[in-house]
């Protein structure tokens, strides 16, 4: 994109501006790449994902590139996106503390340039791979989910919610346990359910991966949306077997075992499990559709 920018005519401030603006991009490049990177050495799904958003972006932008260099933006939307980027580049050195405030800088310098470049309706006009672009600022977006559900969840209904379930769960086999606040009681052990075992992270992978997949074999807004609700419901529903695991775990297997399952080790297996169900369910949906598609 800033490629196609600068060779339009690059002697000109608008595309110098533009040049200032991807300096720091290639600034906050190494950080984004190391977070990803290293998520990805711990067997985190997430940063797939964020490629996977990054490359759609850049595809759908490569390939309407024509109609791109069309686009004009007005001079009082070329102005106030080159008080964006200037601003943004100059507040960038002073706001290295913390990977999000680098993050936000990123994405208002990139806000910017397609302001400045195409003007607002490149936005209206490209309000995919401007999504996807968003989604890929970020190495963890569902960090910032976690954090604003975690503000305004401050009861922990969700986390007393699962506990809950797990509780009734185990009833269903035999078990004697109850719940109490996010508590599960099991015999002479007891689990406490917080938020990194709701499954919401993982549900946030299946929202993404399914949004991505609707993309990319290029279904319709209501088949998406569909995706989406199945991975989400697919993610909360498994969610509960480890949820029943991890109070077995503890309670008669000892904490070697408890520790075992609640880890990295443990979450990857339960995570290979729910995309290996979520894989056949889609391959079946999207071998029905086509063999619907042939009569």
């Amino acid at each position: 994109m800033g490629r196609l920018l600068l060779f339009k005519s690059p002697r000109t401030a608008h595309n110098w501006i533009v040049l200032c603006g991807l300096v720091v991009g290639l600034c906050y490049l190494p950080a984004w790449l190391g977070i990803l990177l290293k998520l990805v050495v711990h067997g985190v799904a997430f940063p797939l994902l964020v490629f996977g958003a990054a490359y759609l972006a850049i595809q759908e932008l490569w390939h309407q590139r024509n109609q791109l260099a069309k686009l004009i933006a007005p001079v009082e939307q070329r102005r106030l996106g080159h008080i964006v980027i200037l601003t943004s580049v100059g507040l960038f050195g002073f706001c290295r503390f913390a990977f999000w405030s680098q993050a936000l800088l990123w994405f208002l310098v990139l806000v910017g340039i397609a302001l400045s470049s195409w003007g607002v309706s490149f936005f209206k006009k490209y309000p995919q791979p401007t999504f996807l672009i968003l989604l890929s600022i970020h190495p963890t977006p569902n960090y910032l989910i976690d954090y604003l559900w975690i503000s305004v969840n401050s009861h922990k209904t969700l986390e007393h919610l699962v506990a809950w379930s797990g509780s009734l769960g185990l009833q269903a086999i035999g078990q004697s346990a109850t719940s109490t606040d996010n508590i599960i009681y099991l015999g002479t052990g007891a689990i406490q359910v917080e938020w990194g075992c709701t499954g919401t992270d993982m549900a946030i992978t299946m929202a993404a991966t399914s949004l991505l997949l609707g993309l990319i074999f290029k279904q319709n807004w209501v088949q998406t949306v569909g995706l989406v609700i199945l991975g989400i419901v697919l993610a909360f529903v498994l969610n509960l077997p480890r949820i029943m695991l991890l109070a077995f775990a503890n309670t008669f297997w000892g904490k070697e075992a408890f520790e075992f399952w609640h880890g990295g080790w443990g979450e990857q297996i339960f995570s290979t499990i729910l995309f290996t169900i979520y894989y056949y369910l889609m391959k079946g949906i999207f071998c029905e559709r086509s063999v619907k598609s042939q009569f």
